[in-house]
């Protein structure tokens, strides 16, 4: 059976595994609460009004990411010259597990409740998938983060599907099948993502900080010290800003379906324990969808391996946009057939689980590792802001139709897979390499001269 294991031979098992299971620890917010659950609790419960629900739904998921956006870059910034990725990753782990559970005190009509308790938990969430990724470069060599990544992705993926299974027998069990009865499965998630943190807080261990011979500066100075000097830099590091840029607009699209795919799947006719068991099957594809990258990626190329991934994004959102169109031209809906809901759905999951696998790999293959909590913070940076982009598709969507709005999210992936056209890998990997540390020292660091390049770095 060894052989059969993807991560045979990698030094650091156990800090592997615990951080692993941190990848395991936030699915069930992304899952539960993010992907199935909470968004049409607060359609149907909260809000409870079809004029508005999708609006104010995605504009309370658009400000918690809007907030990340805004902390992202400083706190990784801040957590690189201070050695803090761990305790970062720890606090907005169990903070976000506790406010999970307080989702279950909402009552109906309590719009500005649910937000309160939302908005800074997902935030939490959010800017923690920053610094889980930033661990990347510290526990695998360059030529096996897609690996590594995509094997991680692939247990969290897993991890999805017990969850789900898990809700539907609880459902049916119980017969918890009206929105308004799910709130203990709110309080199950929380308990989930603070059980599987705990090996993260037990095992996984952070590189110390470089020693100091000067007095510490202010933490804000720091942060924006840091990231005054990657500004400068832009130039050295273009190919992975190509590559943020393009995130920036297929990351939209997969915000938009990990927001909106319950809503989308009650439109085309599925009941709730329905819904948990589509779920399921496209969580399902989503670990297939892992075992693309695991496969492929460090050997094919991050570019190659990410446009592959986009082009079978793109015919899927066009195949949905194809599919509600023939769905509201139906004259009867209780005929219309379920096939392409679940041909899409899973081509959907297959994608979602690849290219968020393959797209944290492609920018830990072009981050220096001594920046790597700065680098992953704007990679965060980006693919919250890019979750700004699901309020159009939300508008559209309730003024023009799903059609149109579907049309808008291939619309995203178009522009975001030519974007990606332009990125160098080879150059982008070079420049990673030569830029462990700073060209600039922050002053708190005495001045070093720069490294030679002596190839990949080695795990840490």
């Amino acid at each position: 059976m060894k052989s059969w294991y993807p991560l045979r031979g990698m030094p650091k098992q156990g800090q592997i595994w615990s951080w692993i299971s941190f990848d395991v620890a936030n699915q069930s917010f992304t899952l539960l609460i993010n992907t199935v659950l909470f968004s049409i609790f607060f359609s149907r419960v909260v809000v409870n009004d079809p004029a508005r629900d999708d609006i104010l739904w995605s504009v309370t998921f658009a400000i918690s990411m809007l907030l990340t956006v805004i902390a992202s870059p400083i706190a990784g910034a801040i957590a690189d010259d201070r050695a803090w990725k761990k305790a970062a990753l720890l606090i907005t782990g169990f903070s976000c597990a506790a406010m999970t559970c307080a989702l279950a005190l909402i009552p109906p009509g309590a719009v500005w409740l649910a937000m309160l308790i939302y908005i800074p938990a997902n935030f939490m969430f959010s800017i923690g998938e920053n610094f889980l990724g930033s661990f990347l470069p510290e526990l695998a060599k360059r030529e096996k983060f897609g690996l590594l990544s995509a094997f991680s992705w692939g247990c969290a993926y897993f991890a999805a599907l017990v969850l789900l299974m898990l809700t539907a027998a609880a459902m049916m069990l119980f017969d918890l099948k009206q929105p308004d009865q799910w709130r203990p499965f709110f309080v199950f998630a929380g308990l989930w993502f603070f059980a599987f943190a705990i090996p993260t807080l037990l095992y996984l261990r952070e590189q110390p900080a470089p020693p100091r011979t000067g007095p510490r500066e202010n933490l804000l100075v720091v942060g924006f010290t840091r990231l005054a000097r990657t500004a400068r830099e832009v130039g050295r590091f273009r190919d992975l800003a190509i590559l943020l840029l393009a995130s920036l607009f297929y990351g939209t699209a997969m915000s938009v379906v990990i927001l909106f795919a319950s809503l989308l799947a009650k439109e085309f006719g599925f009941a709730d324990v329905q819904l948990i068991i589509f779920t399921a099957v496209i969580t399902v594809s989503g670990i297939v969808g892992t075992l693309i990258p695991m496969a492929v990626q460090d050997r094919l190329g991050h570019r190659r391996t990410t446009i592959a991934l986009l082009l079978l994004w793109l015919v899927t959102a066009l195949g949905l946009a194809w599919m509600s169109w023939a769905w509201s031209a139906a004259p009867d809906k209780s005929a219309f057939p379920r096939w392409p809901m679940w041909l899409f759905g899973n081509l959907l999951g297959l994608g979602l689980g690849s290219l968020g696998s393959a797209n944290r790999a492609f920018v830990g293959y072009l981050t220096p590792p001594a920046r790597s909590a700065e680098f992953f913070g704007l990679w965060g940076l980006v693919f919250k802001l890019a979750a700004v982009g699901t309020v159009p598709f939300a508008v559209v969507k309730d003024t023009i139709g799903t059609t149109a709005s579907l049309l808008v999210l291939a619309g995203f992936v178009v522009v975001g897979l030519v974007i990606t056209l332009f990125v160098n890998e080879q150059r982008g990997a070079a420049a990673a390499r030569e830029g462990g540390q700073a060209t600039e020292p922050t002053p708190t660091t005495p001045p070093t001269p720069p490294p030679t390049p002596t190839g990949d770095s080695p795990a840490r």
